[in-house]
This record gives structure tokens, C-alpha cells and sequence, in this order.
């Protein structure tokens, strides 16, 4: 299953805030929370709280059918969830997703970039 891992500082003070927002999305928010994420083709979402000796951080762990389309829709809804998911990320880790609108466009790669490695998992490969 695609994934990516998204990795924010917490404003400093902020960590109470955050597990409360985490709380919410199990609780008072889960119905909503729910209805996003089946919207979005979202499969699995983890939230994880990081210690460094820089300051907290969240890490973000969400894997979809189509990563870029969950992302684009996360950062573009009009939604009532939605937009209070990124208000929550923007009190939380002082990020405005709406600054990221640039990453809904598929770019090609650089030219000067060289494919080193990949594997692809194929789905009844017959062996």
C-alpha cells in the first residue's frame, strides 16, 4: 500500500494540544474523522509523538490507494472537517497546509536525477 510519513514540529507548549486533538479524532471526532478518510481513500493514518532535543514532534503515517490525491484533498477541501483538520495542524505545528497547494501538481523529475533502486510489490505476481 502507498504511504508517506509527514513529520512536524509541535509548537512549543503545544503538546497538551496536541494529544487533546488526537483525542478528538478517536472521540469526539471520530465519526467525521472516519467520513474524511473513506472520502479520501485513506487506509491507515498513525499519529505518533516524537521527543527531540530540538522540541516535540508529531509523526504522521498515512497510507492510501492514491497518496497524492488523499494529500491534495486534505489540503484543498472545503469541507467542514477538513478545514478544521488544518486549522488544528496550523495552531498545532504553525504550518499553513494551504501553502502546499503547489504540491497538488504533478512535476516531473529533475533531469539530473538517476533512478538507483526501486521495487515494486506486484499483486499476484504468480509465484
Amino acid at each position: 500500500m502507498p504511504g508517506i510519513i509527514l513529520t512536524f514540529p509541535i509548537v512549543a507548549g503545544k503538546v497538551e494540544a496536541w494529544r487533546r486533538f488526537c483525542q478528538k479524532l478517536a472521540g469526539s471526532q471520530r465519526q467525521m474523522y472516519e467520513t474524511s478518510r473513506h472520502r479520501l481513500g485513506i487506509t491507515r493514518e498513525r499519529l505518533a509523538l516524537v521527543e527531540t532535543d530540538f522540541g516535540s514532534a508529531s509523526v504522521t503515517t498515512i497510507e492510501a490507494l492514491d497518496v497524492d490525491r488523499a494529500l491534495g484533498q486534505i489540503i484543498a477541501s472545503n469541507l467542514p472537517f477538513d478545514r478544521w483538520y488544518r486549522e488544528q495542524v496550523q495552531t498545532l505545528h504553525g504550518i499553513n497546509l494551504a501553502g502546499y497547494d503547489q504540491f497538488l501538481q504533478q512535476t516531473p523529475l529533475p533531469p539530473n536525477q538517476e533512478l538507483i533502486f526501486e521495487w515494486p510489490l506486484l499483486a499476484d505476481a504468480g509465484e
